[in-house]
């Protein structure tokens, strides 16, 4: 969905807050609009003039100066870092780059590329070790709505209890990353835990499924996934789930669909870990 955001007052004497207004009558989600506010204030706090008179030079010094300064990530993958701190600058700089060509400014500096996370997906193995060492009902729910979906963790915690049909086993997400409502589907297997987790829960339709924060899933995701010696992360069932689906069989369209990718080359980089199984296959048989 292209957001139409029309064009400044020339005469504005707020030009942050008009844009972010019409940012938000425009419909683009909150998300959008925080890492849009975060970015243009970023940026005005760096250049320190009018944004109607900035020139090609302020905005890539600025992102220059993104990309040299330190960060609270505390993780020893140097690579990992430098690859956060590109995506950062690269989020921020088109944000910037729609903020001016609001304004009328046709600025076209150097945007970061950042290099693509590499694609991890769980084994048949894994799959059935970290299903074995989950306790808690809700938990087994959790990582079974994940791998059965591919919804993100924040699409899932968004979803409420009448979003959900057991009858035919869908569930309606509409707090998606695009914008567009979009039906999922999960298996017998369960249905049967939600089913359970249903009963014992005094939940009312409007109620959240699961009233857990992103970042407490993600945590606890992490400390079951040390434990099996996995890097597990939410994203990591997403990616599990696609994987499979391919491997069986689905059409990548549907795949496109049911992940709620707008454009089937983000569905495509699912395709290469499936061409690695006909790899390996093909040199185990054929030498």
């Amino acid at each position: 969905m292209k957001l139409q955001l029309g064009i400044a007052d020339p005469y504005t004497q707020d030009p942050f807050n008009d844009f972010i207004n019409a940012l938000t009558i425009s419909g683009a989600t909150e998300n959008t609009i925080r890492i849009y506010s975060i970015a243009i204030k970023d940026f005005l706090d760096y250049v320190r003039k009018d944004p109607r008179e900035v020139t090609v030079s302020d905005v890539n010094n600025w992102i220059m100066n993104i990309l040299r300064r330190d960060t609270r990530d505390k993780s020893n993958d140097a690579i990992d870092k430098r690859r956060k701190k590109t995506v950062t600058a690269r989020l921020y700089t088109i944000a910037v780059i729609r903020f001016l060509k609001w304004l009328g400014k046709d600025i076209r500096p150097t945007i970061p590329r950042a290099r693509r996370r590499e694609v991890m997906a769980l084994t048949e193995e894994q799959v059935n070790a970290l299903m074995n060492s989950l306790r808690k009902t809700r938990d087994k729910l959790i990582v079974s709505l994940l791998l059965d979906t591919g919804l993100r963790a924040k699409e899932l915690l968004s979803v409420t209890v009448s979003d959900v049909n057991l009858n035919n086993r869908s569930i309606i997400v509409r707090n998606t990353k695009n914008g567009e409502a979009r039906v999922v589907f999960f298996t017998e297997k369960t249905a049967k835990l939600l089913s359970a987790y249903l009963q014992r829960n005094n939940l009312k339709p409007e109620d959240k499924l699961f009233k857990i924060t992103y970042h407490a899933l993600y945590r606890k995701l992490k400390r079951i996934g040390k434990k099996l010696g996995i890097d597990l992360r939410p994203h990591v069932l997403r990616h599990t789930f696609a994987t499979n689906a391919i491997r069986k069989g689905v059409q990548l369209p549907i795949v496109q669909r049911l992940l709620g990718h707008k454009d089937i080359r983000t569905t495509q980089i699912y395709t290469h870990l499936v061409n690695e199984d006909v790899e390996q296959i093909y040199k185990k048989i054929l030498g």
